[in-house]
């Protein structure tokens, strides 16, 4: 069902919502409580005075039944509360021991005994069964935070724990995102379309898609991870959302300080460990203290921690073999040699403060102020970089953050039926990210990657100021929500892309014969055999022009051979980039409690972004209406199905690469803004290389083809650059550039999910579900300077191509044909995706000793494009129906479990002991089997498959790890407690294989077509196949924390 199916349902809705008042699932950080009052026949009780008290605060939230004995109690912080309920008549009735999480909507029905004489009291929490909840989520729990190992403390990995999640790949071989967090893919959907919120705070970063920093551990409370059809109030997400809950102070003063250690002395060593290169020191340490100010009224709540870590790069063997000789070639070419003595570091400081003021029974404030500085050194060495290449030393990144927020909310119960909330947020991020070298880059592509690497930006400031506001309002059976939020978002880039160069050499052995005592002498390995020393293939340089009209028969300014930099201090303003934008959103939503054993989720949202106009054509149209229903035919099981559409906003590194690049103008490509604006030139120039595939044509006699240089052309290009910094001129035959579709559409997903949970047993409870997610006009690139298909491959029917479009408009080059050899690379909104998931479950809340949570996810992602990288674009260009196949996301089976287990006090050899661990095993990912080479001529040397294999038919390595944690508790006094914990991540020591080589050296199989990790494959490269990155060999860690 598509959104104009929806056209007639939306004018419905918002008919009802505009006589009806209205029930939602909570405001995004708080949760809600309702239930019943009847009597001891069944009969139900009107206008009982119900009450809940926040046993931390001692606030008291309050409501009366009303004429179907119905009550509510909306907007409340998740935590610990005690609830009654009296009426006239009846005796009172009071249940402790209720804990609420976050956005849960949880259900207590109550029986009242009539004219009793005693206060009945219950002990007990919330059923565990959601019965009004129709949004498929899950909460990460305080105790899951506290007690669960976890590496590096990024307390939202925990997000992993839900079903229907995995860790995203959508920035395989891409630096444009951001590297310091993990990315998450909810549903199959690319990982930079999630949302993540702060105490209802939106804290994502625009200019990547990744979250911004949050809090750290023991300045969270809980949150909630929600996967599919949640309601009208969230927004700008196609795949999940993160709700996070910050904690606050209490009447009794709390605190706590901590450490945790870990180092190599006690770790095992990775197979892909080279001798020397096995450095770990971390340390994380912090306190904690929270209190009353006043109490009842005033409380506060502060945290910092620092975190100092040092790591050894892993290096692929290759590199470490071949040291030497890559050495020598740039010594030779007077560029200063790799050392691989250099350690990643990892420096954070993270300050937090809150403050929550009771004004009176009716009004709350709440102001929370958090900064995080990291000074991060060569980031990306050892890592798969743009162009596919493990970084060596010279291509690293040295990031420095600082990233600070002040949010505050307010909260008004207005009367008994109506409630408001205000939200204003300031945030600023300043990231630099700026490389270790400005040496030109070396490129082996999807091999190895020396010098400047090309595909990051070096620096990404964002301000944004956020307001948001939601009225709810109850009446009857419903609970109605009307809200808003608006952004404003202020982005400055600095986007110094292809400097100084970026030079391909078709293979190593090509690379390490192009020493400078062999230019012009040394014959050229295969695939450039008949050619001499140096034998590069390809030759880019971002060439500075500025504003305006510039000679293109001169070329822009050289730079200094001592390669401490890039570019020229005095170009750097032709790289910048000033993006202002802002969106808003607007929603209503209706929850409609039909019968006790039925409720009814419906809503509408609109969202709207401007201030994109220089670069797409506004767009108007993005509603999201979305239903969702949850049936509870006994107080034991609860079937919930939803259906919704999703948009998300724009991803602005879409924006930020070609803002200021001026692409050529070819005849027959779109026109774009920044061809006349654009500072700076994506100039290359590229060798004809030989056709080799069968089918391939004869080659014509007479000049080469247009997009081509003869050789000596891109060598003196090469040499000239390395002998005094000077780059060729801009003519208009190297000219290339990026530029997005005027007609980009924001993506959007359509969910469905259907789910049902029962509680077997007290404390067990059953779900299986299953969820459907489709992405559209989802970003795609492609370069579409390729001139059309002159014949196709025998056996494939793949197209074979001549290289670049020919335009008359653009002078030959010498011995060439008319146009250019720069690229037009181009991002539009054609993509798709498709997910569809079966998930089981299985919660067990046996006593207050032990806790468990395991679930399975059966799963299939396709999609047909991933990223902006030129890894992403189509093998061809003519047939780009042929990119549909199993995403980079798809994750076939996963199994992950938790628990937490405490001994019982009566075992007194092992009282005050906790035993906890996370079991994860996942089926192989998928990789590309790459030709390695341009084996169909259209000028792109990284995008040929082998054969007529698809994308991702090769399946990695399984993942198999238990992570485990031991903890003793000493009680130093009733209120003073000191614990002492040892994690053990990947306890069994497994080899998992992260990444694998993936190039397989020839345009076809030479034997049967490789399957998955671990096969005897016959193949042309001898690497292909073999480990390329491994996740973490088994490590410890020790902690000590006292909390009074």
């Amino acid at each position: 069902m598509g959104r104009h199916c929806f056209k007639a349902f939306a004018i419905f809705l918002l008919a009802v919502l505009a006589i009806s008042p209205a029930f939602a699932q909570g405001t995004l950080s708080q949760a809600q409580l309702n239930g019943t009052i009847h009597d001891q026949t069944g009969s139900v009780i009107v206008k009982a005075a119900i009450s809940l008290r926040n046993v931390d605060t001692n606030h008291v939230y309050t409501a009366n039944s009303n004429s179907s004995g119905y009550y509510i109690l909306t907007n409340l912080p998740p935590g610990s509360y005690e609830l009654t309920a009296d009426s006239t008549g009846f005796g009172k009735y009071k249940q402790t021991g209720i804990t609420l999480s976050v956005g849960q909507a949880a259900t207590i029905d109550i029986s009242l005994k009539v004219a009793a004489t005693e206060e009945v009291t219950v002990t007990g929490e919330a059923p565990m069964i959601e019965p009004t909840r129709t949004e498929v989520s899950q909460v990460i729990a305080t105790e899951q935070i506290q007690s669960l190992p976890i590496s590096g403390r990024l307390f939202t990995d925990f997000a992993l724990l839900s079903p229907g999640v995995t860790t995203g790949r959508i920035g395989l071989q891409s630096t444009f995102t951001d590297p310091s967090v993990t990315r998450i893919s909810f549903g199959g959907q690319r990982d930079l379309n999630n949302s993540v919120t702060v105490d209802g705070a939106d804290n994502i970063n625009t200019a990547t898609g990744s979250q911004r920093a949050t809090p750290s551990q023991e300045a969270v409370s809980e949150f909630r991870v929600v996967n599919n059809s949640f309601g009208a109030e969230y927004g700008r997400a196609l795949g999940g959302i993160v709700n996070i809950v910050t904690k606050s102070g209490t009447n009794d003063v709390h605190g706590s300080v901590y450490d945790y250690l870990q180092n190599n002395a006690v770790n095992a060593k990775s197979i892909l460990t080279q001798p020397g290169f096995d450095i770990l020191r971390q340390n994380q340490f912090g306190a904690t203290l929270g209190g009353p100010i006043s109490k009842n009224k005033t409380f506060y709540f502060v945290n910092y921690e620092g975190q100092r870590r040092g790591q050894s790069p892993t290096y692929p063997g290759l590199l470490v073999q071949n040291l030497t000789a890559i050495n020598n070639l740039k010594t030779s070419l007077g560029i200063a040699p790799e050392n691989l003595n250099v350690l990643k570091t990892a420096d954070v400081d993270n300050g937090f403060l809150k403050l929550d003021h009771q004004f009176n029974e009716h009004n709350h404030l709440s102001m929370r102020y958090s900064i995080q500085d990291g000074n991060d050194l060569n980031m990306l060495v050892g890592e798969t970089l743009d162009g596919g290449g493990i970084g060596a030393p010279s291509s690293g990144r040295n990031g420095t953050l600082r990233d600070q927020s002040l949010v505050g909310t307010w909260s008004s119960q207005l009367s008994d039926t109506k409630v408001n909330d205000a939200l204003v947020q300031w945030a600023r991020r300043n990231y630099g990210f700026v490389g270790v070298t400005g040496q030109p880059n070396l490129d082996v592509p999807n091999l190895l990657l020396f010098g400047h690497n090309f595909g990051a930006f070096d620096r990404y400031n964002e301000t944004r100021i956020q307001f948001s506001d939601t009225f709810s309002i109850t009446h009857g059976k419903h609970f109605a929500k009307f809200g808003f939020d608006t952004n404003y978002v202020r982005n400055f880039v600095v986007w110094p892309g292809f400097t100084p160069a970026r030079v391909i050499f078709p293979s190593l052995d090509d690379l390490l014969v192009s020493s400078k005592a062999n230019w012009g002498s040394a014959p050229c390995p295969p695939p450039l055999v008949g050619l001499t020393a140096p034998c590069l293939a390809a030759f880019f340089w971002g060439a500075p022009v500025g504003p305006g009209p510039f000679n293109p028969n001169a070329a822009s300014p050289p730079v200094p051979t001592t390669w401490q930099n890039a570019f020229l201090a005095s170009q750097a303003s032709n790289f910048f980039v000033h993006l202002n934008h802002s969106y808003y959103g607007f929603f209503a939503q209706d929850q409609f409690r039909v019968t006790p054993k039925l409720s009814l989720n419906y809503g509408l949202r609109y969202d709207l972004e401007s201030g994109l106009d220089f670069f797409i054509n506004p767009y108007h149209k993005e509603f999201q209406p979305r239903v969702g229903l949850a049936y509870s035919p006994d107080s034991k099981t609860v079937i919930r199905a939803g259906y919704g559409i999703f948009n998300d906003k724009y991803n602005l590194t879409f924006f930020f690469v070609p803002a200021p690049q001026r692409p050529p103008i070819i005849a027959g490509l779109p026109r774009v803004n920044n061809q006349i604006t654009g500072t700076w030139l994506l100039n290359s120039m590229f060798l004809p290389t030989p056709c080799v595939i069968p089918g391939c044509p004869a080659v014509p006699p007479g000049p080469l083809p247009p997009g081509t240089v003869p050789p000596p052309l891109l060598t003196s290009a090469f040499e000239n650059l390395i002998n005094n910094g000077s780059f060729p001129n801009n003519s208009l035959f190297v000219q290339g550039g990026t530029a997005v579709d005027r007609n980009l559409l924001p993506p959007y997903s359509e969910q469905t999910s259907l789910e049902m949970d029962r509680e077997v047993v007290k404390g067990l409870t059953l779900s299986l579900g299953y969820m459907f997610v489709a992405g559209h006009h989802l970003v795609r690139p492609i370069d579409l300077n390729v001139g059309p298909p002159i014949g196709t491959e025998t056996g494939t029917g793949k197209a074979i191509y001549a290289f670049a479009i020919r335009d008359p408009n653009i002078p030959a080059p010498p011995g060439g044909s008319p146009g250019t050899n720069g690229i037009f690379y181009f991002t539009d909104s054609s993509g798709n995706s498709a997910y569809h998931g079966m998930t089981f479950q299985v919660i067990e809340k046996a006593s207050k000793y032990f806790q468990l949570n395991a679930n399975y996810t059966l799963s299939k992602t396709l999609d047909d494009g991933t990223f902006v990288t030129f890894v992403s674009t189509p093998q061809s260009n003519a047939q780009r129906n042929l990119e549909r196949a199993y995403s980079n996301q798809d994750a076939r089976h996963r199994f992950i479990a938790n628990f937490v287990a405490d001994a019982p006090q009566e075992w007194k050899l092992l009282r005050n002991f906790e035993l906890s661990s996370i079991v994860t095993l996942q089926s192989g990912r998928p990789f590309t089997m790459f030709v390695g080479f341009d084996a169909n001529n259209d000028g792109n040397p990284v995008t040929d498959r082998v054969g007529a294999s698809a994308r991702n038919t090769y399946r990695g390595d399984m993942l198999e790890t238990v992570d485990m944690r031991v903890s003793r508790a000493i009680h130093l006094h009733e209120k003073r407690q000191l614990n002492l914990s040892i994690d053990a991540f990947n306890l069994l020591n497994r080899a998992n294989v992260d990444e694998v080589f993936s190039v397989y050296g020839a345009p076809d199989f030479i034997g049967p077509a490789p399957q998955h990790f671990g096969d005897n494959t016959i193949a042309a490269n001898p690497s292909f196949g073999s480990p390329r990155t491994v996740f973490n060999p088994r490590q410890l860690q020790f902690a000590a924390k006292f909390t009074f």
